[in-house]
C-alpha cells in the first residue's frame, strides 16, 4: 500500500490587504507536522505554490526551511517530492534542489531538458522505495513544453505528449506493475469548480485527457477550492483561504492506493485558520449602515479579517472606510475592504458563460464584459489601450 499526503497552494508571504499572515500560515505548518507525525505517510506530495510571489523575503523563506525541516524530522524516511507552481520562480526553488535531497526532499521547479532540447524525463520520475512510483511535473504553460522525441509537434499538442511520454517512462519503471503511480501537476483542468478564482485562470485550462493514461491518482495544484475532478484526479485545495471568496472548508488530503490500478481512498484533514476570513453579512449584501450594525456582533475577542458586504446604488457614503474601521477598533479583527454591490438592475444581470465560450473570446472582450456587468457601462478606448497594452506585456513575458 502507498499511503501519502497531498497538499498545495501554501500561498507563503502573502501580503494581505497590508497584513502579514505568517502567524497562520506556521500555525498550518506546524498542523501539517503533527499531522506527518501521527500518520506517517511514505510521501508528501506538494503540488505548487510554495510561495506567493516569485521573489519572497528572506522570513518567508526561513519559515519555508526550518518547517521543511521540521516536516522532515516528524517522519525521516518520508519521502518529500515539491513542484513550483505559477506563484512560483522555477530557478529559484531549483536553486538548492540538491542540497534538499539530504533531507529526502525533491523539488522541481522547472521542467528539465536534455542537452538537444528534448524532455529529460528521467529527472521527473521519482520511486518511493518499494510504495509508489511519482511523476512530477511543475508548471508551465501548455506551449512551453518541450518535445519528448525529435519529431517536432506543434506547440498545441506538446503538453499532452510530455504527460503521457512521462507517464509511459513511469510505468515501464514499474517492473511487476504492482506500484501505485502517481501523477503530480499544477494546472486547471476544464470541468473543475473554481469558485473563488478569477476566470482567468480558465485562460490556459487543459481537458482531463492531456493528462493522459496510466496514472492511479493525480495530485493537482492552483485551483484552491478542494474537489474530486474524476475518481482518480483530485485537487487538494488551499490549507488556508487566499481570498474572502474562498468560502470551503481547507484541509489536506491523506490518500491511499492499495496497488497499480485499484481506487484511491482520501481522508482529508481539516486545518483550521487561527485567524479566518468573515464577511459580514456572508450571504446576500445590506446597506451600508445595516451593515455596520452587524459588526457589533462580532466576537471582539476573534483576530478574524473582516470584508463588509454592502449594497449601493451609485457609491458609497462619505467616510465609509473609516468609519468602518472605527466600529472594528475595539476588536481583534483586522478591518480589510468593503465589497460594493451596485443595487441598479444593469449591475444585476451578471453575463454567464460556459468554458467554451470563454475560452472563444478575445481577454479585451471578457474584460469589457466585465467591467460593464461591475459598473454598468463599457470600458473607455483609453481603458481598453491600457488593458491591451498591459495583457501583451504579459504575452511577451511569458514567452520568455
Amino acid at each position: 500500500m502507498f499511503k501519502f499526503i497531498h497538499t498545495s497552494d501554501w500561498h507563503l508571504g502573502q501580503n494581505f490587504y497590508g497584513y502579514d499572515r505568517s502567524e497562520e500560515q506556521r500555525a498550518f505548518l506546524s498542523k501539517l507536522t503533527s499531522i506527518v507525525r501521527k500518520h506517517k505517510p511514505d510521501a508528501l506530495l506538494v503540488s505548487g505554490d510554495i510561495y506567493h510571489t516569485a521573489a519572497p523575503s528572506n522570513a518567508t523563506v526561513a519559515l519555508y526551511v526550518q518547517s521543511m525541516l521540521e516536516i522532515h524530522e516528524a517522519c525521516p524516511s518520508m519521502e518529500i517530492i515539491i513542484i513550483a507552481g505559477n506563484h512560483d520562480s522555477a530557478s529559484r526553488l531549483d536553486s538548492d534542489s540538491s542540497l534538499w535531497k539530504l533531507a529526502r526532499v525533491t523539488v522541481l521547479g522547472g521542467i528539465a531538458r536534455k542537452e538537444n532540447g528534448l524532455a529529460d524525463l528521467e529527472h521527473h520520475i521519482i520511486k518511493v522505495s518499494d510504495k509508489g512510483i511519482i511523476a512530477a511535473v511543475p508548471f508551465a504553460y501548455p506551449s512551453s513544453f518541450p518535445n519528448v522525441t525529435t519529431e517536432a509537434l506543434p506547440a498545441d499538442q506538446r503538453q499532452q505528449a510530455y504527460f503521457q511520454a512521462l507517464l509511459n517512462r513511469a510505468n515501464s519503471k514499474n517492473i511487476h506493475q504492482e506500484l501505485p503511480v502517481v501523477l503530480m501537476a499544477h494546472l486547471t483542468v476544464n470541468s473543475c469548480d473554481i469558485t473563488g478564482h478569477d476566470r482567468l485562470v480558465m485562460m490556459d485550462s487543459v481537458d482531463v485527457g492531456t493528462l493522459g493514461q496510466g496514472y492511479d491518482y493525480a495530485a493537482l495544484g492552483h485551483i484552491h477550492h478542494p474537489q474530486n475532478v474524476t475518481d482518480r484526479v483530485r485537487y487538494c485545495g488551499t490549507p488556508l483561504a487566499v481570498s474572502f471568496d474562498e468560502q470551503c472548508e481547507h484541509s489536506v488530503s491523506i490518500v491511499e492506493i492499495d496497488q497499480h490500478g485499484a481506487m484511491p481512498r482520501i481522508e482529508t484533514k481539516r486545518i483550521k485558520n487561527i485567524k479566518p476570513l468573515h464577511t459580514v453579512p456572508p450571504e446576500d449584501p445590506v446597506p451600508f449602515e445595516d451593515a455596520l450594525q452587524l459588526l457589533q456582533q462580532l466576537d471582539p475577542e476573534e483576530p478574524a479579517y473582516i470584508r463588509l458586504n454592502v449594497s449601493v446604488d451609485h457609491y458609497l457614503p462619505h467616510g465609509a472606510q473609516e468609519r468602518t474601521a472605527l466600529a472594528l477598533a475595539d476588536k481583534a479583527c483586522r478591518f480589510c475592504e468593503i465589497k460594493k454591490t451596485l443595487t441598479s438592475e444593469v449591475a444585476n444581470q451578471a453575463t454567464q458563460m460556459t468554458v467554451e465560450e470563454f475560452n472563444t473570446k478575445a481577454p479585451i472582450d471578457i474584460a469589457n464584459q466585465y467591467f460593464k456587468d461591475k459598473l454598468g457601462e463599457e470600458m473607455s478606448e483609453e481603458q481598453k489601450k491600457m488593458f491591451n497594452y498591459i495583457y501583451q506585456l504579459v504575452k511577451e513575458e511569458n514567452r520568455q
